[in-house]
């Protein structure tokens, strides 16, 4: 068994020591604790402690996911047995958080090796991204000599996506799925929606972006200096949820728990709700809603923006012909989902926010913005547009 002596960091904060199998992929045996206040939201279990457990499941959740399209090409490409080796490779670094590992044997700084203030190339981003998979490309790195210092080794989730520098800044690109590459153009829609809802601080911007020989959505990163991202499920995983709470006064409690005000945590989730209930966003959960914390306080300062609505207005059905195709689950707040119409009335009372007039002329900017898209059929495009306008009419009457 190879051993590396690795300390987890949160930013220049020591959390904690241990000791990690590199043939395993994980973490053996924890040999110190020196800031748990530091550690990730989420790790602490109920008993009040840090256990090999916690870490390892913080760790495995850190990689890029198996159920990645295209990951097994990814691998292959590369000749490594696990993403968790990527991760390795790359401190287990992120774009979302300040959280590292720093190896005793061959210690190294914050200052030097963090990737919100150092560059990194664009090799393993194209991999991750997909870019290859249509052949040989003039932009495709040489794979035996792939950089795999990236942000992109330790980006979650199954679409495929990268993070890449744009003119200083760092941007997430996402691709779509399927023949409609339909994603992509989702996400500015609901930027329109949210634009016309909610405070510009409430909601992260997609547009369009050209790279290669695709379109992709854009955002920059919503991290101000110092400034992590906590999962709703790492607010509430680790806490046990008492009888007399559901689902959604849990979550708002864990909120007030950490700080935040009850009455404005439960108008912002309406405002986000409702706007998935427009769009039939069939894949909002736990883990793409959230707060932001201050890495240097601790504090948590406010909730996360609204942001990965992409997965709505049904682009994963291949036809739009019966009611049924246009039925989904809505999460989270129940176990197995609940229909869209409940998940918004869970907000009853919380709509003092809602203006009617905001929505008008929505449902056009639904047909002009998927109308730019050449794979979707223009037929397609009116069925999604009058189901957004029934949706638009139900919300009215839920609001009121």
């Amino acid at each position: 068994m190879a051993l590396a002596h690795y300390v987890l960091m949160n930013k220049n904060a020591p959390v904690l020591a241990f000791e990690y199998d590199l043939d395993a992929h994980k973490a053996v045996r924890i040999t110190r604790v020196e800031n748990e206040d530091a550690a990730p939201l989420g790790m602490i279990d109920r008993h009040g402690s840090i256990s090999k457990h916690e870490l390892n499941y913080w760790w495995h959740n850190r990689a890029i996911p198996a159920s990645r399209a295209q990951v097994e090409r990814l691998l292959e490409n590369l000749k490594l047995e696990s993403t968790l080796v990527l991760a390795e490779k790359s401190f287990g670094l992120s774009l979302s958080d300040r959280y590292w590992l720093n190896d005793e044997d061959d210690p190294k700084t914050w200052a030097d090796i963090n990737f919100f203030d150092n560059d990194f190339t664009d090799d393993l981003g194209f991999l991750t991204l997909g870019q290859d998979s249509a052949g040989s490309s003039p932009d495709a790195p040489d794979y035996a000599a792939v950089s795999l210092s990236s942000p992109n080794s330790t980006l979650g989730g199954d679409l495929l996506k990268k993070w890449k520098i744009v003119d200083g800044r760092r941007v997430l690109l996402k691709a779509g799925v399927g023949a409609f590459n339909q994603e992509p153009y989702n996400e500015v829609i609901a930027t329109e929606l949210h634009r016309r809802l909610m405070e510009p601080d409430e909601h992260v911007p997609y547009r369009l972006f050209e790279d290669g020989r695709r379109v992709y959505s854009a955002c920059d990163n919503m991290l101000g200096p110092d400034e992590e991202l906590v999962a709703a499920w790492d607010l509430i995983r680790n806490v046990k949820q008492p009888n007399n709470l559901s689902d959604l006064q849990f979550y708002v409690r864990r909120c007030e728990d950490v700080g935040l005000d009850g009455t404005a945590v439960m108008e912002a989730l309406a405002k986000m709700f409702a706007c998935d209930f427009v769009l039939a966003n069939r894949d909002r959960h736990y883990r793409n809603f959230g707060v932001i914390r201050n890495v240097e306080t601790l504090q948590v300062v406010r909730l996360a923006p609204v942001f990965d609505s992409g997965s709505c207005l049904w682009s994963n059905a291949s036809l739009l012909e019966a009611p049924i195709d246009f039925e989904y689950k809505a999460k989270p707040f129940k176990h197995g989902g609940m229909k869209p119409g409940d998940q918004v009335r869970l907000f009853d009372g919380c709509f003092g926010w809602f203006d009617d007039a905001a929505l008008d002329g929505f449902a056009g900017c639904v047909a002009e913005l998927l109308g730019r898209n050449p794979n979707i059929p223009e037929r397609r495009i009116g069925l999604v547009v009058d189901q957004v306008k029934r949706n638009l009419e139900a919300l009215q009457r839920i609001a009121r």
